[in-house]
Parts: structure tokens; sequence; C-alpha cells
């Protein structure tokens, strides 16, 4: 049996080059507020006020995923097609997972809901944008 490699595809469509490119910048974008938060963290970590148990682990989480999720877009935005569906996929369960830790009635301080709702925010652009017809076209199995 042989191993299948990662197939990529050339996009050419102005459109879809578009579309991958704002995906992989607002993943760098959700990168980089997860990683500030994560950082906000550790630096108001004295004060249980702000910073509680629920917060370290859920911050923790998405310094590490968002990182994640930044290097497969980049990936994607390249041409990888086992990347695009990670991204969809990934991008779509995390505004799941924000919209029901938002619903939360006081599992998490204010300052973190906020965070979360940016990100969210950030996360539910990269799904319409990967979800578009042009990139929907390009990754098509053909």
């Amino acid at each position: 049996m042989t191993k299948q490699t990662n197939p990529t595809v050339t996009v050419t469509d102005p459109d879809a080059r578009e579309k991958l490119h704002i995906a992989q910048v607002l993943l760098g974008g959700y990168a980089a507020v997860s990683v500030l938060t994560l950082l906000a963290i550790v630096v108001f970590s004295g004060n249980p006020d702000i910073v509680t148990d629920a917060v370290w682990i859920r911050g923790s989480i998405l310094a590490v995923a968002s990182l994640i999720t930044f290097a497969l877009g980049v990936s994607m935005a390249k041409g990888s097609r086992g990347n695009y569906r990670r991204v969809q996929i990934i991008a779509l369960a995390q505004v799941v997972a924000i919209v029901v830790i938002e619903s939360i009635p006081g599992a998490f301080p204010l300052w973190f809901k906020i965070e979360n709702g940016v990100c969210g925010a950030l996360l539910v652009i990269v799904v319409l944008a990967t979800v578009a017809r042009a990139v929907r076209t390009t990754f098509a199995a053909r």
C-alpha cells in the first residue's frame, strides 16, 4: 500500500486567492489575540477576580489551538486541499465552542467573554471566506 500525500492545488482564481488570503490574515489575528490573552492571563494571574482556573484552562487551549489553526491556514492558502478541509472544520467547531462558552452565565469574566467574542467574529469570517464559491471550486476534487 502506498502512502497518500496531501494533495495541493494551484490557486489561480483571483477571488479564491483573495478569500484565502483574508482567511489566513484573520487566522493570524485570531492567533495574535489568543497569545496576547494568554500573556494577559499570566500577568494578571494573581487576581482571582480577573483570572480564574477556567480562564487559565480555556485561555491556554485557545492559544495552542489558534497557533495550530493559523499554521493550517497558511498551508491552506498555498493550496493544501487537506488543510482547507481541516480549517473549515476547526474554525466552525471553534465558533460553536465560543457560542457555548459565551452562553454560560458566570463561567468566565466579562473581559474574557469579550475576547472570545472577538475571536469568534474573526472565525465566522474565516468560515464564510472558505465556503465562498470560488474557494470551494478551487478545492473541489478533480
